[in-house]
């Protein structure tokens, strides 16, 4: 098993093939796990407390090859066609309930939960599940319990 203490301060060399490291934003952020790449190689991740890994982001370079995060697809709400102070309400709701959100050009986005269908249909907003990565602003703090 490969086991991630810190990440490396460089990138892959030239000509290293990726070994995608899939993971859900939930498990993006975590920083004690045993992961699997896709290509079969088990992953001991355990990094500093408070430690993301976006999409990208190279958690190990081996011999020929090195480890990287992509997002999971997941499944979210995805919001769209909102007036602005509906979309204001949404986003407090979202922020008031701690969940992580994503703004973006295609609409606002927010990880699924079956209770959040009944407040979309309270607000009057159109919603849409879908299945794609899930990918809030990294400058926007993390929700945390």
């Amino acid at each position: 098993m490969i086991v991630v203490e810190e990440l490396p301060s460089m990138g892959p060399p030239p000509g290293s093939a990726p070994d995608l490291l899939v993971l859900t934003w939930e498990q993006r952020g975590k920083t004690r796990q045993h992961l699997t790449t896709r290509a079969g190689r088990a992953i001991g991740i355990k990094l500093e407390t408070g430690t993301r890994l976006p999409p990208g982001s190279v958690v190990y370079i081996g011999e020929g090859f090195h480890v990287q995060v992509a997002a999971a697809d997941e499944d979210v709400w995805l919001l769209r066609g909102t007036d602005a102070p509906t979309l204001a309400r949404v986003a407090y709701e979202i922020g008031n309930r701690h969940f992580p959100i994503e703004i973006g050009a295609d609409g606002v986005a927010v990880l699924y939960d079956h209770t959040l269908g009944e407040l979309w249909e309270r607000l009057g907003v159109r919603a849409e599940r879908v299945r794609r990565p899930f990918l809030p602003d990294p400058r926007l703090p993390a929700p945390h319990h």
